[in-house]
């Protein structure tokens, strides 16, 4: 059974914009005019003299022009390829991209307290201390000369201490200034100044294009790999097993290598610009098997931005459980409809509850979105904002009817 508030818990345990270019044109080739002085030049026509000046002129112009289109395409040829990085040119995507972003990532070395062993050890005894590492991005300077970093809940949230180790090798103790269980989001903060990286727009990704992985896959600190964004906008379903957390929903899929250390780290454009926070992964070993999912930047800046406001980030929220609706359910319920989001229930004092739905509703439509899964309804919710007014496309003992209502807030002991 779906919750219009559930999401995973990925593997736990586990960064100067690039300017174009253009070397100097080369220099036109100029057509010096000809001199010929016979010995006794003979009587010519002015006709014929005009006729050619005109003919000379019309194939001076000519040999100029295409010798300007053959440079001007060399030149914009030349500068389209080569890529202006922090330390000279490459015609290298990849190594321009890491070379600007590579410095504002951090290796994140994280110690807890609980054993995964502590029911056999002897009565009093203290727990063990367990050792995990992730990722982070640097990506805002604190008001007092320290960073603030980004990385995932699951890296960061129960760590005793935190150390981070930068992209010179240098190591700061951080603290924690919030996490988000919801989105899998963290914030940590260092006294140090560290390079902060350019955020990217993760709305504007195209299925296809080159996107590159920074971080410490199994503790291999600023490892740079690179693929393509494979899908947008997917929802991956609840496996973490628990029921009061959303699936992870609207993230990138990308083929670019993510192993266990990754969390947390950046997944950025060509450009070098953060576009998401590598969170999950698809495998079979526990290890890259070529699907991998970020958390894109505008999501994961939202979140952020509550983090270190507030220190805890408000949810959108209607109030129900539910399923998805597939043909097989809508025969057994004899249902009208073979797709939807079907409602197990309401959570009592929520605003799907005042709005009065109820058990059996089939949601189609959330405004203009078609609604075919629990998972379209849950992604739909979360891109609306706390208070907003939305209408719903239901089915109710077979006829379709609206209903309006407001977005809640997730109770947070849900």
């Amino acid at each position: 059974m779906d919750n219009d508030t559930t999401s995973p818990t990925p593997e736990s345990d586990e960064t100067e914009p690039i300017a174009v270019e253009a070397p100097a044109p080369e220099a036109a080739p100029y057509f010096a005019p000809g001199t010929y002085t016979p010995a006794s030049p003979p009587r010519v026509p002015w006709a014929t003299i005009i006729a050619v000046v005109v003919v000379v002129s019309l194939l001076f112009g000519s040999v100029a022009g295409v010798g300007a289109a053959f440079l001007g395409q060399r030149f914009f040829k030349t500068s389209a390829q080569t890529l202006s990085v922090v330390k000279g040119d490459t015609e290298e995507s990849v190594a321009a991209a890491a070379a600007a972003a590579l410095p504002s990532v951090v290796n994140i070395d994280i110690t807890g307290v609980v054993s995964d062993n502590e029911s056999e050890l002897p009565t009093a005894h203290p727990n063990i201390p367990v050792t995990g590492n992730g990722s982070g991005v640097a990506f805002r300077a604190t008001e007092d000369g320290g960073t603030y970093i980004i990385t995932n809940e699951h890296v960061a949230a129960d760590a005793k201490t935190i150390v981070v180790t930068d992209s010179t090798g240098e190591r700061h103790d951080a603290e924690l200034i919030g996490a988000d269980a919801e989105t899998d989001i963290a914030v940590i903060r260092v006294d140090a100044k560290l390079p902060v990286v350019v955020t990217g727009d993760s709305e504007k990704l195209v299925v296809g294009q080159l996107v590159v992985a920074i971080g410490s896959p199994f503790g291999l600190q600023h490892s740079v790999t690179s693929g393509v964004v494979s899908a947008i906008h997917r929802s991956l379903p609840d496996s973490s097993g628990s029921s009061n957390k959303y699936p992870l929903v609207d993230v990138i899929q990308t083929d670019a290598a993510i192993n266990p250390g990754n969390s947390g780290g950046a997944l950025v454009d060509r450009a070098g610009a953060l576009i998401g926070i590598p969170s999950a992964i698809y495998s079979n070993s526990g290890a890259n098997d070529g699907i991998g999912f970020a958390i894109p930047v505008k999501a994961a800046m939202r979140v952020a931005d509550a983090l270190i406001k507030t220190g805890k980030v408000e949810h959108p929220f209607l109030g129900i459980s539910g399923q998805t609706v597939d043909p097989e359910f809508a025969k057994t319920e004899k249902l009208p409809v073979n797709e939807g989001a079907y409602v197990v229930e309401t959570t009592k004092g929520t605003e799907a509850e005042k709005a009065g739905l109820r058990e059996g509703d089939v949601i189609v439509k959330l405004d203009t979105t078609t609604i075919r899964s629990m998972n379209d309804l849950i992604l739909a919710v979360r891109r609306k904002t706390v208070g907003d007014t939305v209408t719903l496309s239901v089915y109710r003992d077979g006829k379709q009817i609206e209903i309006e209502m407001k977005v809640g807030i997730k109770p947070a002991n849900l």
